[in-house]
């Protein structure tokens, strides 16, 4: 990791009279005119003195809106590597405590606002962030303070430690673990970093935001990326193919096949331009169902026989055909005079029942081309390649030919015993498939040895960024789940706590109340090195108990009591604001909160703290990987959406959020108990069940 100074030059005084008499204007009561009136601007002239002083640091300043009784600070930084660095300060000042938002990312700011309008022509888009919290006089007195604290403190920093560059590679990786591990946000800060901080052209960018609002089933953002044709048309990688093939298919597709309407699909393939898919079909063999039928529906339309024949080869193997909706199997039998699954249309009598497509005309594309020599073909192949210092491996993760290999669990030991003995470069290197290998390995059934090596790793790096610590959290999940003997559950968790000191802090607690959640979820044969692990967990939290959010708190008093650590969680004297949130959300009644994860245990305890929090709230839980009838009647009654995406197919996050009719959707920063908790809380206040005390 290096710094560097920062490449912005620090905002002439000019400009920065310029924006504080726009600011300040129409718009904004915080202080109207910036009268020198000693009585006027109380809140808001502090932060204008310091600017002043201090040109070179992000600009801080208060809104109030009066008559729509609505407060924010703004906070610009000088350029998108800047902006990257004050997600990160943001959070460990404010936190989850004061802000609405989980996330704290740049916003998109309005050309039309005057005030916004202002920032946006001093530093540009991707720069500032808006920072709101509850509707209430004290939290915004709160919020005022620690954004003061905070730019007293960056006005007083040491002046070569404003930017920290992480290697693209690191930030690849990151980015990838924190995907696989369900950390929404976490992937996103990420991808800021990528973006701000270059070394990866903006076509790749495209690719990996692509690859994220997949994963979430943002399918509609997705199709509205202004970009989105060029990047179709220069053959991206096969993921990012199929993501928009199954958001084609859930916008366009989905809804008039499902009503018989083929004409109607294929009236929203025409405008969405999407006819002529000749280079998606060159990779189909591992596409999902979904994106067959999309190309199925075009072939159809173009009246393209061989395309039709080879998709249909292609569904047959991945899905089978009486899986096609009937209106587009009977374009199918109309289009080639036989039946899908073969059988001439003249046949009257019932077929015998077959599984092989029709042989109407021989494919132009080999759908299942052999891999290129040399190429690894399964975990243990890629393992062995790494440690042997092949170069050029990055196209596995770039295609995801993993998808297609056995899960590690079936070569778990092998793995293992290879990346024990890595030696110090390709242990680097290997992190970068970290995301890929928990993916691979889901929920099912555990690949143990494995995830302990890696972990292993990430220790001996100190790999403990967010979206690092999100994966070690799902690797540790992975290890304990196939209850490990009490000499590694021992060791593991003894390593583990000894970095707690380094990371364990409010901005992070939901991935620390994760950690101790799993502990009570799985089996414990070595209680002291589980006590001792809890305790280095809960401890730091309870200490600066008053800057959690009443999420964090609920579960972290639970946590106390399951693992039995006593802590005293009433000691501080800021308890009473977490208290009161707390009560306010009891009185949440009459909507209902979805609740979404493959994981059913932490379903279970999270519908079972939210029944404490907020009786009053109807919480219902879905774990399907697909979409079904009911889980589309649980999507539209929902008022507040609330996903968990480790291991989450897209089938499922696009059903739901494609049915949803709440603007409400929020997404957990990992896969625990704490952060699904954390996310339920945070949509609950944003719908704004929660009134505000005055």
């Amino acid at each position: 990791m290096t710094t560097t100074r920062q490449s912005a030059p620090p905002w002439t005084t000019q400009d920065l009279n310029d924006l504080l008499q726009r600011f300040f204007g129409p718009g904004n009561d915080a202080w109207p005119g910036m009268d020198p009136d000693p009585r006027k601007g109380e809140r808001a002239r502090p932060f204008v003195d310091l600017l002043r002083r201090s040109t070179d640091i992000p600009l801080v300043l208060p809104r109030y809106q009066q008559a729509q009784d609505r407060f924010a600070i703004y906070v610009t930084a000088r350029d998108e590597a800047h902006a990257a660095l004050m997600a990160q300060i943001i959070t460990a000042f404010a936190g989850p405590t004061y802000l609405i938002d989980a996330g704290v990312r740049p916003c998109t700011l309005d050309v039309n606002d005057p005030i916004e309008s202002a920032l946006l022509d001093l530093a540009g888009e991707a720069t500032t962030f808006r920072l709101e919290t509850h509707p209430n006089r004290r939290y915004r007195q709160k919020l005022t303070d620690v954004a003061l604290l905070m730019q007293h403190t960056l006005a007083n920093r040491p002046p070569r430690l404003w930017r920290v560059t992480k290697p693209t590679g690191r930030l690849l990786a990151e980015f990838d673990a924190a995907l696989a591990a369900g950390g929404e946000a976490a992937s996103q800060a990420t991808l800021d970093q990528l973006a701000a901080q270059g070394g990866i052209n903006a076509v790749n960018l495209a690719y990996l935001r692509i690859k994220r609002l997949s994963r979430l089933g943002l399918d509609q953002e997705l199709l509205d990326n202004p970009d989105l044709g060029d990047i179709v048309r220069q053959n991206p990688p096969i993921p990012v193919k199929e993501a928009v093939l199954n958001a084609v298919y859930a916008c366009d597709l989905h809804e008039p096949l499902t009503c018989g309407d083929l004409q109607g699909a294929q009236q929203a393939l025409r405008d969405r331009g999407f006819l002529a898919l000749a280079p998606f079909e060159d990779t189909q063999a591992s596409y999902s169902a979904e994106a067959l039928t999309v190309l199925l529906v075009a072939a159809v339309s173009r009246e393209d026989l061989t395309s039709t024949q080879t998709v249909l080869t292609t569904f047959q193997k991945n899905a089978s055909l009486e899986s096609l909706p009937l209106t587009l199997r009977s374009a199918i039998t109309a289009l080639h005079n036989v039946q899908p699954d073969g059988i001439p249309t003249h046949q009257t009598s019932k077929p015998t029942e077959t599984h092989e497509a029709p042989a109407l005309a021989s494919p132009t594309h080999n759908v299942d081309a052999p891999p290129t020599p040399g190429t690894p073909t399964s975990w243990p192949e890629l393992m062995s390649a790494v440690a042997d210092g092949h170069a050029h491996l990055t196209s596995i993760l770039d295609q995801e030919a993993w998808t297609d290999w056995p899960s590690p669990a079936q070569d778990d030991r092998h793995i293992a015993t290879v990346l024990e003995d890595l030696p110090d470069d390709s242990q680097a290197k290997i992190w970068r498939y970290v995301g890929a290998f928990i993916d691979s390995v889901g929920y099912g059934q555990p690949a143990p040895l494995s995830a302990r090596a890696l972990i292993t790793c990430a220790l001996a790096y100190d790999w403990l960024g967010p979206g690092d610590l999100l994966a070690v959290q799902a690797l540790t999940e992975i290890v304990l789940r196939s209850s490990p003997s009490a000499a590694t559950y021992k060791q593991l968790l003894e390593e583990l706590a000894d970095t707690c000191e380094r990371w364990v802090a409010p901005e992070r607690a939901a991935i620390a109340l994760d950690f101790a959640d799993r502990l009570v979820m799985e089996a414990s044969p070595e209680p002291n090195a589980r006590e001792a692990f809890a305790l280095a967990l809960l401890l730091p939290l309870s200490v600066h108990q008053g800057r959690l959010d009443p999420g964090d708190l609920s579960m972290a008093r639970r946590l106390s009591t399951e693992l039995g650590i006593e802590l005293d969680w009433q000691s501080q004297p800021s308890e009473g604001e977490a208290q009161d949130a707390e009560a306010e959300l009891k009185a949440a009644t009459g909507r209902q909160l979805l609740l979404y994860s493959l994981d059913e245990r932490v379903l279970d305890r999270v519908s079972e703290t939210l029944q404490q929090l907020a009786p009053g709230v109807k919480v219902v839980v879905a774990h399907d990987s697909v979409g079904s009838p009911q889980l589309r009647q649980k999507a539209r009654q929902a008022d507040v959406i609330v996903l968990a995406t480790r291991c989450a197919k897209h089938a499922a996050t696009g059903f739901i959020t494609q049915h949803a009719r709440t603007t409400v959707t929020e997404y957990a920063d990992g896969s625990g108990s704490a952060s699904l908790l954390r996310a339920a809380v945070h949509g609950l206040l944003r719908l704004g069940l929660v009134r505000p005390i005055m």
